[in-house]
């Protein structure tokens, strides 16, 4: 039986998960409400149900938030305190909610906790984020401080932003901060306060490259050269996201998992999801030739047998063969 002191949130969709979490937070303002948040990566499971089991001092209520549940992604013999969490989720305390925000987190479906989860927890799930509830997300976040945001503003900053949905809520903020209450956020604001993701053009750079589309390949690194100014910057873009991509291949080959490659790369649990989203796109033949042909580049250049502004075409064409 599903109870209402228990949730589960899982998903992509980071903003709507984070404004879904604060909605059930702010349904109890009218109580005394103390929110405590747990990192699980370095909670155990005994300092949460001591917590939970704690009858609230001066208050009326406690929510309590687990974060990065890696937990459940693991498999096989669980331990006591993971087994007494479990019998607690089938009679929780009445005086505490517990939310587990499981953004980017994919449970194993032969997880023991995670099972009890399905049967005592509302699971509440958030895919990909489609591009018009993401816009719809921006014009009422702004229409909440009276902040009018031009369409073109809205197109320029999903554009800039790329998918990162953390650094969306920032820079949203910062730039409504800049404009004021009842001010309006247009093109040029979006210029001078957001500085443009090049990571997924460098992605499709890298898919161009290892198709052999020529075409493809040089539109997107003249875009890059236009947009960075930097011709030797956008070489290391370019090598730094092959290395990356093929450690995190070799990785995901060895049996590490989303979890690992978080802690091994020290990045949040929401970018090591990308990372190893990125890595399942290519064979690691593939990746292993173009990072010894970027290293070969690197030595030409710095030994002076290339120059960087005129010969970068020269050497993407050869990448093609």
């Amino acid at each position: 039986m599903v109870d209402e002191n228990l949730y589960l949130f899982t998903g992509t969709a980071e903003i709507f998960i984070q404004n879904r979490i604060s909605r059930i937070i702010s349904s109890y303002d009218k109580q005394q409400v103390s929110v405590i948040k747990y990192d699980m990566e370095q909670t155990s499971f005994s300092r949460v149900l001591e917590d939970a089991c704690t009858l609230p001092f001066l208050e009326d209520l406690k929510i309590i938030i687990l974060r990065n549940p890696t937990f459940l992604t693991t498999k096989g013999e669980i331990a006591n305190d993971a087994k007494n969490f479990i019998k607690y989720l089938k009679k929780p305390v009445d005086t505490s909610i517990i939310i587990i925000n499981a953004t980017n987190i994919t449970p194993n479906p032969a997880n023991e906790v995670y099972k009890a989860l399905k049967n005592y927890a509302m699971i509440i799930d958030y895919s990909d984020s489609e591009e018009i509830e993401i816009k719809g997300w921006i014009t009422r976040t702004c229409a909440s401080r009276n902040i009018e945001i031009k369409d073109s503003a809205i197109n320029l900053f999903l554009e800039y932003i790329n998918s990162d949905q953390v650094r969306m809520v920032n820079e949203l903020d910062k730039i409504m901060n800049y404009v004021g209450d009842s001010g309006l956020i247009d093109e040029q604001v979006v210029k001078l306060l957001v500085t443009k993701d090049l990571s997924k053009e460098i992605f499709n750079l890298i898919k161009a490259i290892i198709a052999k589309d020529l075409i493809k390949t040089n539109k997107i690194y003249q875009t890059l050269a236009l947009q960075t100014k930097d011709i030797g910057g956008v070489i290391a873009m370019i090598s730094n996201s092959f290395k990356d991509l093929l450690t995190t291949a070799k990785l995901l080959k060895a049996g590490y998992s989303q979890h690992d490659i978080s802690r091994l790369y020290n990045v949040s649990s929401s970018r090591a999801y990308y990372i190893v989203k990125d890595a399942k796109n290519f064979r690691i033949e593939d990746l292993e030739n173009y990072v010894i042909k970027m290293a070969d580049l690197d030595f030409k250049i710095k030994s002076g047998k290339i120059d960087k502004n005129i010969g970068i075409e020269l050497i993407l064409l050869q990448l093609n063969n």
